[in-house]
């Protein structure tokens, strides 16, 4: 017995001399220093220097490692649930990471690498997740990549870089938006066709929506449940919306639709202003080329850019034309005008309602100044679309509205 006791003091004491790495407080405040830090344990305050309220505390000075959970600093006005600091230079510094990965896929199973959850301050701004560049150097004070690349190289200073696809569920305030677009960057430069841009364009057709309400699957507590994507309350849920198909687009310009990871299509609406300038020269070019002809012309309506005049055959009109119905909303009937020169072979007007689906069609005979009239107990009350389409060119397209 008194061997046993002789060998437990003895342990006792080699391990208070080699390693004297824990010390507890009266109040059970627990702090931890690693062999060869400084200043040594007998001057460390519980929770690492100056950390003295802190419930557990771990310190290390020479490899650079630290971490202070439920900790208090010496300045009153930060509070740290789990502090990390870096002091020793190495290729990667990481103050804090975290990893959920499984190496085999979960199904229906949730991974937070990091999560930051922030509410209720009583004064101030709340951050869920909060990310500082500091210096001079290239950076981003928060970073998100994907596919597993875990360093990418950034030409610049950024309060955010992302390399990937970003989303954005609701609305993305800014106070500018820039797309980069320097000619250094572009191969294949070839001028755009304005003709073809302008009949491209007449065939779109703009429409007002509003959002449909989308779920996705999600696990909690082992039950699974559909939970919205927006917020039916939000500005954007509750607000019309103006835009187009992407179905529609993709059959004019392919390139400017975009097939999401999750099947549905997205529009690059930016690139198409572009196609806009060009068909709005070459509509400045014609207007111009009009003016001139007009000026020369005998007939005195048409040289004093009378609205009321009639085209005619020997009148410098060499395009069709296709007019705003009169009346326009209508209840009973609606008169649709035209002009069509006499190098038309084959013109009709078809109506069309508001997801593009034909409803009518009616053929034009005659040429030069015309109308075309709508019965309106032939369609419903709404919305209609109607276009000239002149030897297979669609010429314009209009809207009109039919009420009860």
């Amino acid at each position: 017995m008194k061997k046993s006791v002789f060998i437990l003091i003895i342990s006792a004491f080699t391990a208070q001399v080699m390693f004297a790495q824990l010390k507890v407080a009266s109040n059970g405040n627990v702090g931890v220093q690693l062999v060869g830090t400084n200043p040594p344990l007998s001057t460390l305050s519980i929770g690492g220097v100056g950390q003295t309220d802190a419930r557990v505390a771990i310190y290390s000075k020479n490899n650079g490692n630290g971490l202070l959970v439920n900790s208090t600093p010496s300045d009153a006005m930060w509070r740290y649930g789990i502090y990390s600091g870096i002091n020793v230079q190495s290729y990667y510094n990481i103050g804090i990471r975290g990893d959920a990965y499984a190496p085999t896929p979960v199904s229906m199973s949730n991974a937070y690498g990091v999560m930051g959850y922030a509410g209720n301050a009583s004064i101030g701004y709340n951050y869920g997740v909060f990310g500082v560049l500091a210096g001079s150097k290239n950076g981003a004070g928060i970073v998100g990549t994907t596919n597993g690349t875990t360093y990418v190289s950034i030409p610049g200073i950024y309060a955010g870089y992302f390399k990937g696809n970003v989303e954005v569920i609701g609305t993305l305030y800014n106070n500018g938006t820039a797309i980069t677009s320097d000619i250094n960057l572009k191969k294949n430069i070839v001028d755009m066709d304005g003709k073809k841009s302008l009949e491209s364009i007449l065939k779109l057709n703009p429409i007002e929506y509003n959002l449909k309400q989308q779920y996705v699957a999600s696990k909690e507590n082992d039950v699974e449940t559909q939970q919205p994507v927006y917020d039916e309350k939000s500005d954007v849920f509750q607000k019309k919306h103006y835009g187009l198909s992407a179905q529609e687009l993709q059959g004019i310009y392919p390139d400017l639709v975009y097939k999401k990871d999750d099947g549905y299509l997205a529009v690059n609406y930016v690139e198409l202003i572009p196609m806009l300038i060009q068909s709005i020269k070459v509509l400045n070019n014609e207007l111009e080329t009009l003016k001139n002809k007009t000026n020369g012309s005998s007939n005195p309506a048409k040289a004093k850019g009378d609205p009321n005049s009639t085209p005619t055959e020997t009148d410098v009109l060499t395009y069709p034309v296709l007019d705003q119905n009169i009346p326009n909303p209508f209840n009973t009937s609606t008169a649709i005008g035209y002009y069509l020169p006499t190098t038309i072979t084959n013109a009709s007007i078809y109506v069309y309602d508001m997801n593009g689906v034909q409803l009518k069609s009616y053929s034009i005979t005659e040429r030069g100044k015309g109308t075309v009239t709508i019965q309106g107990s032939e369609f419903n009350a709404g919305m209609y679309l109607y276009a000239l389409i002149a030897d297979g060119k669609v010429i314009d397209t209009k809207r009109m509205i039919l009420t009860k």
